[in-house]
């Protein structure tokens, strides 16, 4: 048997006399180093569990069946190592204590059972933040003293200053603070002590937002404002479908997706609402599709999509990551340079997509993937709608699209 017991703000002055003699009983102790502190006088091997966890299952395993223990902070199984134990010993015993978290939640007066609960101690910034962006409260296990900074930081970049900060410091020692910060702009170039909770209120809430990603997928088009005076250049709602189930392979938590020729944003608004963990730049030379985009970000809440104005390839001169999905939607006539550019950005085994209505686009995009060997696959959508004629109902066709799919295979060259 394994005992994994959870240590709470108090120390071992917060555990029972029953656990304590567990504690102090064990033939093998592990713990962080503050934890381990906390039983000098516990004579079984000691351990310090920092990131070597494949280390400490070993060292377990080779003391069985001997009394083995795993101090932890608050609840091992939220947030802690109490998934990793499990999964190798099932029938490990778990001894929760009360976490940071709820302490934080309770001095900030505010109920956690709708929140949005995450850590970012030990874990990717950008892939756990990107499917928070816009909830209404968020709490946060941090990593150190200046991860509030970069939270808010990450926030305000995403075009996010509509939250309020609570932070945690110190949660039950005699340092204990609590400060409540009423903007995000505030916490930056602050430091905060190592042992820090963070939670996120937003300030308000837009019903209207919040119906229209409820719409997702198959938005109907007229939940888009189209521009006036101007041809109409939309992804209707049958051919964006098909886009996105040609589209939409298995993707990891912060990957990007590159919307070439967004235009009114139908497609990156709808990638944006199936895969919130992913951040989606939707790139538009128009400048009146250009504001529409923006418009339709905002309408929607994709928080997740970075609506850029610009050229295509040049706007992606500056981009660190690399995108695993790309589509084409428009390319102002550079449709060359920007197959180039995807040829050497796509991520192995990434996808591309692109949709075209005239043969000598769709001519230009194969001869482009038979020179690169890549595989790919032409689909031909044709869509039909209502229509009234004489009194009666007709179907009334809409232009054909031609959509290709590819993969840029491991071996490309």
């Amino acid at each position: 048997m394994i005992d994994v017991i959870g240590i709470g703000a108090e120390g071992a002055a917060g555990l029972k006399p029953t656990v304590i003699e567990r504690i102090q009983a064990a033939d093998f102790l592990a713990g962080g180093a503050r934890h381990l502190a906390y039983f000098p006088e516990a004579k079984g091997g000691r351990f310090v569990v920092r990131d070597n966890l494949d280390e400490l299952a070993t060292i377990l395993q080779r003391f069985a069946p001997s009394r083995r223990v795993v101090l932890a902070s608050g609840d091992p199984l939220f947030y802690g190592i109490g998934r990793f134990l499990l999964e190798r010993f099932p029938d490990a015993r778990i001894e929760p204590a009360l976490s940071s978290m709820q302490m934080a939640f309770a001095r900030a007066g505010i109920p956690w059972q709708d929140a949005a609960l995450a850590s970012i101690h030990g874990r990717g910034l950008r892939a756990t933040l990107l499917p928070l962006l816009g909830r209404p409260v968020i709490g946060l296990f941090t990593q150190d003293g200046r991860c509030p900074e970069r939270v808010a930081a990450f926030f305000l970049r995403h075009g996010l200053a509509d939250y309020r900060a609570i932070v945690a410091e110190n949660l039950g020692a005699l340092e204990e603070r609590v400060l409540r910060v009423p903007n995000l702009g505030e916490l930056a170039d602050r430091s905060f002590a190592p042992l820090n909770y963070l939670i996120l209120a937003r300030n308000s809430a837009d019903a209207e937002a919040a119906r229209r990603r409820r719409l997702g997928p198959g938005i109907s088009d007229h939940e888009f404002a189209r521009p006036e005076g101007t041809a109409e250049v939309m992804t209707r709602q049958e051919v964006r479908s098909v886009i996105l189930a040609k589209l939409l392979i298995p993707t990891e938590p912060g990957d990007s997706c590159w919307d070439i020729g967004a235009g009114l944003g139908t497609v990156a608004i709808e990638v944006a609402l199936l895969r919130p963990d992913m951040e989606v730049l939707a790139v538009e030379r128009d400048p009146v599709r250009a504001r529409l985009l923006r418009a339709h970000h905002t309408l929607f809440e994709t928080f997740n999509v970075r609506p850029i104005e610009g050229d295509a390839p040049e706007t992606f001169n500056g981009e660190r990551e690399a995108p695993r999905l790309v589509f084409i939607g428009g390319s102002g006539g550079r449709l060359a340079d920007i197959l180039d550019v995807v040829h050497e950005r796509l991520m192995t085994n990434g996808r591309l997509v692109a949709s075209f209505v005239t043969l000598e686009h769709l001519a230009t995009m194969l001869e482009w993937l038979k020179s690169w060997r890549w595989p790919f696959e032409v689909t031909e959508v044709h869509v039909a709608r209502s229509d009234a004629l004489g009194g009666l109902t007709g179907l009334k066709p809409m232009r054909g699209v031609f959509i290709v799919s590819a993969d840029k295979p491991g071996n490309t060259p």
